[in-house]
């Protein structure tokens, strides 16, 4: 593990903001739009920046974005603390120390991860890494998931400390790699041998965000992420034997996948035994997230992201087989495997669920591998400080706006601090179209420039708020 502190001098000189930008304030307050009309754009500069530091998993490979951070800090003489967990696993550790003595509590932690999924070059149209900003939104992969929404953090976490803001406990900006693959060499690695110098109480993470059109028609939701369901990753593998491909055999390991794999997704959506939808919730025998959701938006809009957070998932990710590179057309292997990602909804265990993918698999001859699971998912009670300030900031900008917690159908950081009773909160608190938040992984992902704004606004407030003594 290496370590080291630098500071460095003020903040230089930013460009102005690019009139496109305004046109996405659309989903934004009037004072937003106002806002970006007349600031520098440092918003802009930062995340195109960031967003051009390649940072795909695998490698993962985090030190010129830990380089990049570091020095966006050291301009406004913040000092920062350098991990290593692996060679080019580089962790960016700041903190800002309460000004109350003694402090109120232990710490808030603005979290972040630097690492993105890898980018399909041939699918995308424009270089993923260009970060070029069309109609006042970035794109590019990771603009969205997550270095628009670390943007977002490092621009709150810089004015609490250029508006000398009196804190009454410590603020951290913690930003780490590996979460894209599971977080090993990045939380999980600082929980395990860096705890003592987080320990926070809070953590704002990725997770939730604003929408008026994903979560329900006509209505501007805003959801914070206090749960998620349970990743379980799997490989089913089928055994055969091997032959030429004119003489076509009953062992033939694709048939038998194939036809498993169809009868397993047709089965889609039938609850696993025991399963209700959200069942967990932060007090035993209060209603679910799921049905406080429901009772505070009403009818869900119809969509992949609603379905996902109603609902155990399974995606078939990939398939592997065939014989020599590329594979021979005109031989049937004896292996063929399937990639499968499962979402689980809490309150189903690992065992639980894997014993029903065999049953609706339909063929006990397959075997399958467990690839990863995270924790079983914890709840985040919503009965404090810090959420009623990240609701109230959000309202004085939209007094229409619902705002709930929810569970979320992805994996973040956020699940390996809650088993230490960290109140983990997960919300970019702007809102954005359903498009934005359905690019995250895909080959157009984007993030208007504007919901960066507000959010870093929001977030900023929020914390201020949840600071005062």
């Amino acid at each position: 593990m290496a370590r080291n502190r630098r500071k460095t001098g003020t903040l230089g000189t930013v460009v102005c903001l690019a009139l496109g930008a305004v046109a996405s304030c659309r989903w934004l307050c009037p004072d937003a739009a106002l806002m970006l009309a007349q600031s520098p754009d440092e918003a802009t500069r930062l995340l195109q920046e960031y967003v051009r530091i390649d940072t795909s998993n695998p490698p993962g490979d985090t030190r010129k974005a830990a380089d990049f951070l570091a020095a966006v800090l050291a301009r406004d003489d913040i000092p920062v603390t350098r991990y290593e967990s692996a060679e080019g696993k580089t962790i960016v550790y700041a903190r800002l120390k309460a000004t109350a003595s003694p402090a109120a509590g232990k710490a808030l932690v603005l979290l972040n991860h630097m690492d993105v999924v890898p980018a399909d070059r041939s699918q995308w149209k424009i270089d993923p890494f260009a970060a070029e900003v069309r109609n006042g939104e970035v794109w590019g992969r990771g603009s969205f998931d997550m270095k628009g929404q670390a943007v977002a953090q490092i621009l709150a976490f810089l004015r609490l400390k250029r508006d000398r803001v009196p804190l009454a406990r410590d603020v951290i900006l913690l930003a780490e790699p590996d979460e894209e693959v599971g977080g090993a060499l990045g939380a999980r690695w600082m929980i395990a041998n860096h705890y003592a110098e987080i320990d926070p109480e809070y953590v704002i993470d990725e997770g939730g965000f604003g929408s008026r059109d994903l979560f329900a028609p006509g209505k501007l939701v805003y959801g914070i992420a206090v749960a998620e369901k349970k990743i379980v990753w799997l490989k089913v593998r089928a055994e055969g034997v091997a032959g030429h491909g004119s003489q076509p055999n009953d062992l033939n390991p694709n048939d038998r996948l194939v036809r498993a794999v169809g009868r397993l997704l047709a089965s889609q959506g039938t609850p696993t035994p025991g399963e209700r939808p959200g069942a967990t919730s932060a007090t035993p025998g209060a209603p679910s997230i799921v049905e406080v959701m429901k009772a505070r938006v009403g009818a869900f809009a119809e969509n992949k992201f609603t379905n996902a957070i109603q609902h155990s998932t399974i995606a078939l990710t990939w398939l592997k087989s065939g014989v020599g590179d590329p594979p021979k057309i005109n031989v049937i292997p004896s292996v063929a495997e399937a990639g499968l990602d499962c979402r689980v909804l809490p309150g189903t265990t690992r065992d639980q669920w894997i014993a029903d993918v065999k049953r609706r698999l339909g063929d006990p001859s397959l075997k399958i591998e467990l690839i990863n699971e995270s924790d079983d998912p914890l709840v985040t009670p919503q009965d404090t400080p810090l959420y009623r300030q990240l609701e109230a900031a959000i309202k004085r900008r939209h007094a229409d706006a619902i705002v709930t917690p929810i569970l979320i159908p992805y994996g973040t950081d956020s699940n390996a601090f809650r088993p230490r009773g960290v109140k983990s909160y997960g919300i970019f608190p702007a809102a954005i179209p359903a498009d934005v938040a359905s690019s995250m992984h895909g080959d157009t992902e984007h993030v208007p420039l504007a919901a960066v704004v507000e959010a870093s606004q929001v977030l900023f407030e929020a914390v201020r708020d949840t600071m005062a003594k």
